[in-house]
């Protein structure tokens, strides 16, 4: 089996993938990260060596508040004169863990940098996406105050700048969806089997999935708590503070 590398804009299902693929081998990590009600299944380490690559690369980068193709680039081009040997380290140290899966949202600014460290040849790509609305509504009952316009804009930035990668080097990759899993879980469980070379049942799903199957993870009432959580944090929408509303009350030409 290859390694796993996970592209996503985050608030996919990323951590159900990421469990569920762990119930057919693949290794996640001596530790992984953790928030208050989840483990997200994200090596600990590899997080390490992303966030330390994005502070010396993108020390201003607000990456949970916007996307631009052009951070990116920058973050690229500064790399190039990056030392790649620690990454070349970790990524020999985990060779014994094979396989082995990766996930971190952030990847999309830094995977053009880790491919100087890696095998790719030994590597598959799975590209998570969220239905829209259904993002959006997650986005609001965490509390993260965005428009629809912008996560829409945010997630499918990120998604087209995952795609462009993998298709610029020809690198093998699956797209699939939260919902998929959720609505169509014995098809998305065959097509995880047909393209990484598995085994995958749906007692292992079962196993690791803590929502109803066969149904969106947000219903009518979900939207409208958004909605009024919207609607009372309006001011504070897509990043601005509070009472500060437009670029030039935030001092920015």
């Amino acid at each position: 089996m290859k390694n796993i590398i996970v592209l996503t804009h985050g608030i996919s299902g990323s951590s159900l993938y990421a469990s569920l693929l762990a119930q057919a081998g693949y290794w996640l990590g001596d530790a992984t990260m953790k928030k208050t009600s989840y483990d997200t299944f994200e090596n600990v380490q590899f997080i390490e060596l992303n966030n330390q690559l994005l502070a010396r690369l993108g020390p201003t980068l607000e990456h949970t508040r916007r996307f631009d193709p052009r951070d990116v680039s920058e973050i690229t081009r500064q790399a190039s004169d990056q030392d790649y040997q620690p990454l070349r380290d970790f990524v020999a140290a985990i060779k014994p863990h094979q396989p082995w899966l990766w996930k971190d949202p952030r990847l999309t600014w830094t995977i053009r940098t880790w491919e100087n460290a890696l095998a790719l040849e030994d590597v598959a790509f799975l590209v998570l996406t969220r239905e829209p609305m259904q993002a959006w509504i997650s986005s609001i009952l965490g509390r993260h105050i965005n428009t629809y316009r912008h996560v829409c804009d945010y997630n499918e930035g990120i998604t087209r700048s995952n795609l462009e990668f993998l298709h610029s080097r020809g690198l093998p990759h699956l797209a699939l969806s939260f919902e998929d899993l959720l609505l169509r879980p014995e098809q998305t469980l065959s097509t995880l089997n047909a393209f990484f070379g598995l085994d995958l049942r749906m007692e292992h799903l079962r196993k690791v999935c803590n929502i109803p199957l066969y149904r969106k993870s947000h219903g009518w009432k979900a939207w409208i708590l958004a909605l009024l959580i919207f609607g009372k944090n309006f001011r504070e929408r897509d990043g601005r503070r509070r009472g500060v509303d437009t670029p030039a009350q935030r001092g920015v030409a």
